[in-house]
């Protein structure tokens, strides 16, 4: 899945770039807080992989063929 749909405008892209990174700071202060430097830094990065990962794998409108799952 395209990380951007095609119907996206500049505002939009920009608007979801912003949100992103907004949860992954927030996502890694609380877990370096919990967890200490090293975990809290991996532990994020495992968290926001799996989170690409499930993004990548799930079907979207603009898909051709809305039944075919990668």
């Amino acid at each position: 899945m395209a990380y951007f749909q095609r119907r996206m405008d500049g505002i939009e892209r920009g608007g979801k770039i912003a949100a992103d990174v907004f949860c992954i700071l927030l996502l890694a202060v609380l877990a370096v807080g919990c967890l200490g430097i090293l975990s809290g830094v991996a532990a994020s990065v495992l968290v926001v992989l799996g989170v690409l990962t499930i993004d990548y794998y799930t079907a979207d409108p603009d898909d051709h063929v809305a039944g075919v799952i990668r």
